[in-house]
């Protein structure tokens, strides 16, 4: 009866069988856009092209070769990118997506490890 009591809750109110209603969804923050959008310029995209043939998907090298753009940028480019060309069926290289995870596998972020017991004595 005490937590109940410290949160405010009303036993007498909801039958005895009844299901607690799930906790009121947490609001959003607006979508605020931070710099103004640029378009790829043709040498943008030139090296995008070369990266990528290169790199395949790994973005963070294409990121160094392209230079003015962050990985975000370039993935969504790539994105728009390979619908294009599926759409067109042009032929142009378009790599492999990554394999899919398996089901079950956690991964494991990089230097997380022993982290649960830093503050532990």
């Amino acid at each position: 009866a005490g937590a109940a009591a410290k949160l405010g809750v009303d036993r007498a109110a909801a039958p005895a069988g009844a299901a607690a209603a799930p906790p009121a969804k947490k609001a959003r923050k607006p979508y605020t856009i931070t710099k103004q959008r640029e378009s790829w310029t043709k040498e943008e995209h030139a090296k995008f092209l070369e990266a990528l043939q290169m790199y395949d998907r790994d973005w963070k090298k294409i990121e160094s070769f392209v230079g003015t753009k962050t990985v975000t940028q370039i993935r969504s480019h790539a994105q728009k990118y390979f619908l294009k060309v599926l759409k067109n069926g042009t032929g142009e290289h378009v790599p492999p997506p990554r394999p899919k995870r398996r089901s079950g596998t956690v991964p494991v972020k990089k230097g997380a490890q022993g982290q649960g017991e830093a503050g532990a004595k």
